[in-house]
């Protein structure tokens, strides 16, 4: 009775178990395939993603042409005149820093102190902690027809003795620390900046 038994188990095991592997291949074919389907509807939804994105924010995933699209207007050059991508990412890093006298972080910076961090960060040039002291160390002073992007403009606002300093970029635009609107562009042919401009610097590393 007992191998009877064993036989009838084993044999409602097998059976049982012939029934499984007969629904098998539908239930491995239901379950490669849908995962697969998955996968594509997967693949696909992201592959449309960057393109809705690149569609409507290309500039903000390109940090070449989002500069170039925001600056070239500001300067009214062409996008292709935009080439100093390091000087340009850090005016965008700190534009519209409010003026701070004494400051040169992104809480607060007065000119000389914003002009000191561009030219140490761009140019690897230490400059002096005044604007009339820094006046005074540029190797090279240049008149205004002669700017050329990195120089140094210098103004004599309200003062004897040079008060304000600003690195020029192209096309007559300048930026600065602005006691009234903090790090902006502005433009030397402003009827302020024109009647207080006294000359560009450039400095020669020796």
């Amino acid at each position: 009775m007992l191998y009877s038994f064993t036989a009838i188990q084993l044999f409602s095991c097998s059976k049982s178990i012939n029934k499984v592997k007969k629904k098998d291949p539908i239930a491995l074919l239901h379950s490669k395939s849908h995962p697969k389907e998955e996968k594509k509807k997967e693949v696909l939804r992201h592959q449309k993603q960057p393109q809705i994105e690149v569609k409507s924010n290309e500039y903000l995933n390109d940090s070449l042409t989002y500069l170039k699209r925001k600056y070239a207007p500001l300067l009214s050059v062409q996008l292709n005149e935009i080439t100093n991508l390091l000087l340009y990412q850090l005016i965008d890093d700190w534009m519209g820093t409010p003026y701070k006298y004494g400051g040169n972080s992104k809480t607060g910076s007065d000119c000389s102190g914003f002009a000191g961090v561009i030219y140490s960060s761009i140019f690897d040039i230490n400059l002096a902690r005044r604007a009339a002291d820094i006046y005074h160390e540029t190797n090279i002073k240049v008149k205004k027809e002669e700017l050329k992007e990195g120089d140094l403009v210098f103004f004599d606002i309200g003062s004897r003795e040079l008060s304000h300093v600003g690195v020029y970029l192209t096309n007559g635009k300048f930026v600065h620390a602005s006691t009234s609107k903090g790090v902006v562009i502005s433009d030397l042919e402003m009827d302020y900046y024109k009647k207080y401009f006294r000359c560009g610097g450039r400095i020669i590393n020796q």
